[in-house]
């Protein structure tokens, strides 16, 4: 059974959805553009610390020193 957890920096996974459940601020870790795992799998979130030129919902390229949101549409990583 999946209960939740409560509080100002709960956080919970549901392994049945695969789900992370964060009621507060948190800080991932982050790659290099070069580092990112293969795209494939829509939804994927993180951050890269080497873009260059981010735009919105373009693909991320390297080159840069812009720390930037990625997000991976299931074909490619994009900044978001």
């Amino acid at each position: 059974k999946y209960t939740p957890a409560t509080g100002p920096t709960a956080a919970t996974t549901n392994p049945t959805a695969g789900n992370l459940l964060v009621s507060s601020t948190f800080r991932s870790g982050g790659y290099t553009v070069a580092t990112l795992p293969a795209a494939g799998t829509a939804g994927r979130r993180t951050h890269v610390t080497d873009a260059l030129a981010p735009a919105f919902l373009v693909a991320v390229a390297a080159g840069g020193a812009a720390f930037t949101p990625v997000g991976d549409t299931g074909a490619a990583w994009v900044c978001c």
